[in-house]
């Protein structure tokens, strides 16, 4: 089965490659948890790898998404 990359080391790891292509995952938790750090860093692998993404919120404006993700040299 093919696995996409977290973009993250670690967790792929611990993901035995990653998350499988075709799951849905949905990261869940309190605020200031990495929630949004960790959707940021898997979709810049997605489109780092020329794949479709697409982020999904319902708490952040596109300028805090953007703001965050620069932070991370994104």
């Amino acid at each position: 089965m093919k696995r996409l990359s977290t973009g993250i080391r670690e967790l792929d790891k611990i993901l035995c490659g990653g998350i499988p292509e075709g799951f849905f995952v949905t990261l869940t938790g309190e605020p200031g948890t990495g929630k949004t750090i960790a959707c940021l860093h898997f979709i810049w692998a997605g489109l780092t790898n020329l794949e479709k993404c697409i982020y999904v919120t319902t708490e952040e404006s596109r300028e805090s998404i953007i703001r965050q993700a620069a932070q991370f040299g994104m």
